[in-house]
């Protein structure tokens, strides 16, 4: 048990990135200090107050243990124990406060049951080697209370001194098989005392476990382990303003085939559309999203608890997104340069590298109050399907371009496409962006036009239009193609009264008047709009290609003397 203070106190230091490695890490110690218990039994018969101050010693004396009952079969090489609880001591917490030496994290543990068997008892007298069959862990309930005190010495604690702290006075510890089951695991802010993290109905089963200076050094063991598979009902967590719940269902993980399976991940919003809006009090995004599939294909287990995130692909199914947004607010004036999607990749505290995230069969939902009418117009995509290709961080990598291809239906009902390039690393933020939208009747986009734009399109037919873009922080410039017949439109006013749309005829008949009713018009070339839109910094990415289509469409539409 040499070193097990430390042990605890550096496991402890884990970030909340960390939290399931750290947990997993932590009952390998339990179930291996239980294992050394079992051997020193057998050697020295200890007795029950003996091993409660031999644990109150190795860890400072921070943490007392209780067992209700312990049964040694030394014939059989079997260990059981009953009611086992690891409690920390708040008064010694305090006084270690006082002295800056208190750890990041606290541990409450309560374990109903353990079983340890085919422990090979003359192995252990002889030799000093631990070798057994199967150590049971059987629903724990794991709490971690986040102090905010001591150091992340986790980073920096060499794996050679994990498997000292877990030896203690033996040479090798060897079991066939650990495993934890119905597991619940809770994180909390000591400060606040409000949950951070839950996890529920967890399984972890571990293969080959070995500690001993070899499998200090060997890459392949995750845990000290050969295999691992791990499971978990459900997993919960808040965003720090607490608008939001984070659940994922059904997670599912197995290092031999190295895959990761999610049934459902959702963000919850926790306030209606208006509430959050109020509750903001500025124009801010609202998410809604819900993804029924999410997997994660040829992940490297040991790369990821070296908090390295390495895949083939991440492929996710029957997906829906949802974003709302009120206009009427008062606007952020905060800057977003520096927020493009590929500059988020570039900023990514740990290293990442996916070669494809594959969208199947996606639904994108974005409404949004407008000013004007203060109405709500809704632009959904149905059908999508896209590739991202080469989503990664790392500045040596040979290629620094990640793109994404993009297939939906507009609407629901109309195809479009669209191909990003995002210049990883450039320092102006560069991006383009090119897409195609087939032909529909032009009245289907009233229900974006009339709530957002306060216009109705009467009658009108789009053939085609296609663009292409060149942006970077500060605005977008490109050409904008529309091929579009028969043109006409009513512009609009909201009633006082009835709150109704009605459309102003005496403007409407003069707009018309200037608006050109097709593209190409009769007897002429097709027009081709060149386009200029300095960004709004406080907005997104989406807002500036939307804003430079719509100019391109009004240059089109209008002479530019009118385009007012």
């Amino acid at each position: 048990m040499k070193g097990l203070r430390n042990g605890i106190k550096k496991t402890t230091a884990t970030p909340k990135g960390k939290v399931i490695a750290a947990v997993i890490f932590l009952l390998v110690v339990v179930a291996a200090t239980l294992a050394i218990v079992y051997w020193n039994a057998i050697k020295e018969q200890l007795i029950r107050n003996q091993v409660r101050l031999k644990v109150r010693e190795k860890t400072d004396r921070l943490y007392h243990i209780h067992y209700n009952n312990m049964e040694l079969d030394e014939v059989g090489g079997n260990l059981s124990v009953s009611g086992l609880s690891l409690q920390y001591d708040s008064a010694r917490y305090l006084k270690m406060k006082e002295t800056r030496s208190a750890p990041a994290v606290l541990f409450k543990i309560e374990i109903p049951s353990i079983s340890v068997t085919g422990i090979q008892t003359p192995r252990a007298l002889l030799t000093r080697e631990i070798t057994g069959s199967k150590i049971q862990i059987s629903y724990p309930v794991i709490e971690m209370l986040y102090t905010h005190e001591g150091k992340d010495s986790a980073r920096a604690v060499p794996q050679e001194e994990v498997y000292k702290q877990i030896l203690g006075g033996l040479e090798k510890i060897k079991i066939d098989t650990l495993l934890i089951i119905g597991a619940q695991i809770i994180t909390k802010n000591i400060r606040t005392g409000k949950q951070e993290l839950q996890l529920m109905d967890t399984r972890v089963e571990l293969r080959d476990v070995m500690v001993d200076s070899a499998s200090g050094r060997d890459r392949s063991r995750i845990f000290f382990s050969k295999q691992l598979s791990a499971s978990c009902s459900t997993l919960l967590w808040s965003s720090s303003d607490q608008l939001y719940t984070y659940k994922v269902e059904n997670i599912t993980m197995h290092s031999a085939n190295r895959q990761i399976n999610v049934e459902r991940f959702r963000i919850i919003p926790s306030l209606g559309e208006t509430d959050f809006a109020a509750k903001k009090n500025i124009q801010s995004d609202r998410f809604d999203t819900d993804i029924k599939q999410l997997a994660f294909h040829q992940i490297s287990f040991q790369q990821l608890v070296q908090e390295q995130l390495m895949a083939d692909s991440i492929v996710m199914q029957s997906a829906s997104f949802k974003i709302y947004r009120d206009m009427t607010m008062p606007p952020d004036t905060r800057s977003k340069i520096g927020t493009y999607p590929h500059q988020k990749v570039a900023l990514i505290p740990f290293p990442v590298d996916i070669k494809k995230i594959i969208l199947k069969n996606t639904e994108v939902e974005y409404k949004e109050k407008g000013r004007l009418l203060q109405k709500t117009g809704k632009v959904t995509f149905g059908n999508i399907n896209a590739v991202i290709s080469n989503v990664t961080n790392n500045k040596s990598s040979p290629d620094k371009i990640i793109t994404a291809d993009i297939r939906a239906m507009f609407l629901k009902r109309f195809p479009v496409q669209t191909h990003w390039t995002f210049y990883l690393f450039n320092p102006k933020g560069r991006f383009d962006i090119r897409g195609h939208l087939g032909a529909l009747n032009a009245t289907a986009i009233n229900g974006i036009t009339e709530s957002l734009g306060g216009a109705r399109i009467r009658k009108g037919y789009i053939r085609d239009l296609s663009f292409n873009f060149k942006g970077d922080d500060y605005g977008m410039d490109g050409t904008v193609k529309l091929l579009y017949d028969d043109l006409r439109i009513a512009l609009l006013k909201k009633d006082k009264e009835t709150k109704t749309l009605e459309e102003k005829k005496l403007v409407s008949w003069g707009a018309n008047m200037f608006i050109k009713d097709a593209n190409p018009s009769k007897g002429e070339a097709p027009r081709v709009a060149h386009v200029h839109f300095d960004r709004e910094i406080n907005r997104s990415i989406f807002h500036l290609s939307w804003k430079t289509l719509s100019e391109g469409i009004k240059v089109t539409a209008l002479p530019s003397k009118n385009k007012k």
